[in-house]
């Protein structure tokens, strides 16, 4: 048998490199989406999924002066509600908000821990899930166009007796 040439060993052993990067990648679940088509929020949200599973605040970790009961958050039309949402020695904790109907709230969040970034949603017309640190954070609940027969917003802070508030996100 013919001896081998340095240049056949190298290639076997690019083709053998090739071949097993190939299982690798179908093995470990590789896609064919572009880096630019995948959602980065959406990749962030399932990846907390996975590995941290942080629990829902509690109604007992929520100070607010405005009507709050089974863990919905009542707010007269054109005022505004400020609730405290306590600190905690839980490392992470979520807080879900749900709009009840077609009630228009405009909500503003400011986390107190360091690093933070505040939100504002100008109208909140779907369910969001926030992350609460465990410093706590200030939530203010702003009632823009309530439920036409009643005179308040309804926003769901807590699941509750005929309430879904998982957060949907």
């Amino acid at each position: 048998m013919p001896e081998l040439k340095p240049i056949h060993a190298v290639l076997i052993l690019v083709l053998i490199a090739i071949a097993a990067l190939y299982v690798l990648g179908v093995g470990l679940g590789a896609t064919g989406k572009s880096p630019s088509a995948i959602d980065p929020m959406e990749e962030a949200r399932t990846l907390k999924a996975r590995f941290l599973k942080p629990r829902p605040v509690k109604a007992e970790e929520l100070a607010t002066a405005c009507s709050f009961t089974d863990g919905a958050l009542a707010v007269p039309r054109a005022a505004t509600c400020t609730v405290d949402v306590k600190a905690s020695d839980t490392r992470s904790r979520s807080l879900g908000l749900t709009p009840r109907g077609a009630s228009s709230v405009k909500v503003e969040w400011v986390p107190r821990g360091r690093p933070s970034v505040p939100a504002t949603f100008n109208t909140l017309d779907e369910a969001k899930t926030l992350d609460v640190t465990q410093e706590g954070a200030d939530l203010k609940v702003t009632c823009l166009v309530p439920v036409a027969p009643l005179p308040f917003c309804m926003l769901f802070l807590l699941p509750a007796s005929g309430a879904k508030a998982d957060g949907g996100s």
